[in-house]
């Protein structure tokens, strides 16, 4: 069965996340830097905000009390957190090749809805997507098996058929165990690159 569909992730793959980054320009004091890495975007609150289990009120009060920060400091901090969520702009011209041949193209991606909302009315790339999934809109993260389900089914999509293009070796570890194909995203050249050969591999 041929490959017929590219599946993206966002943050990392086309949008930039680099909480390291985040941190380092709200605060150059070590001590605090490790505890907002382990207080908030290492923390189980974390992937909660993703699921939609908490609404952002919700995580700046959890996150003031857990840091011992003031409710106007993580306000701050969340805001900072939006305004890093920067388009990638060498991902585009990939996808549009992709499109030119041919191939159609979806999105899976762990994100709370403020973000994807946020993204939506600063971004105009979506058109380019046949399909999204947007974690915190169906209560389901990666790498769980379901969130992957749910995009197959809600899409008709036939798991050979897809490439999962994703950062974390985890959630394409998944995506593999289900019958998709998967490449790790380091950068687009390399990116292109694997895409050529395993499209190339599968006409043969």
């Amino acid at each position: 069965m041929s490959i017929e569909n590219i599946v993206f992730d966002l943050g990392g793959v086309l949008i930039e996340w680099n909480p390291e980054r985040i941190i380092a320009g709200f605060t150059d004091d070590p001590e605090l830097s490790q505890t907002l890495m382990v207080s908030i975007f290492d923390h189980p609150d974390w992937a909660a905000k993703d699921r939609g289990t908490y609404s952002e009120t919700e995580l700046t009060q959890r996150f003031a009390q857990r840091t011992g920060l003031s409710v106007g400091d993580i306000t701050e901090l969340m805001l900072a957190i939006k305004n890093s969520l920067l388009l990638m702009p060498d991902t585009l011209p990939l996808m549009d090749e992709l499109r030119t041949k041919g191939y159609t193209l979806y999105c899976l991606s762990n994100m709370p809805v403020e973000h994807y909302v946020h993204l939506k009315n600063k971004c105009d790339f979506w058109d380019k997507f046949e399909g999204i999934v947007i974690s915190g809109q169906v209560n389901m993260v990666k790498p769980e098996p379901e969130i992957y389900q749910y995009l197959l089914s809600e899409y008709q999509l036939d798991p050979a058929t897809c490439v999962f293009i994703d950062d974390s070796p985890k959630n394409i570890e998944v995506a593999r165990s289900i019958g998709m194909n998967g490449i790790v995203f380091t950068d687009v050249q390399s990116c292109r690159q694997e895409l050529r050969a395993m499209l190339k591999n599968e006409q043969e």
